[in-house]
């Protein structure tokens, strides 16, 4: 498990990610990782596990992130 993804020269830490995405409330858990990408080097993907019940879809997620972390993660 890598400590680290570089997206175009731009150093992310899959934690943070991590721990901002479960701040949702639907968000059970939550893994962040470096996903190959010709143009950028890394792209970062995300998979996530909703709690019991819980509807959220890709552009929930999209949304809940925009401007408030520096990537939206590809899901």
């Amino acid at each position: 498990m890598k400590d680290l993804i570089i997206r175009g020269g731009e150093n992310i830490y899959p934690l943070e990610i991590e721990e901002f995405i479960q701040t949702h409330t639907d968000v059970l858990e939550a893994y962040a990782y470096g996903v190959p990408d010709e143009r950028m080097g890394e792209e970062v993907g995300i998979s996530i596990k909703l709690k019991e019940n819980a509807k959220l879809n890709v552009e929930d997620i999209k949304t809940f992130c925009k401007g408030k972390v520096s990537v939206c993660p590809v899901l």
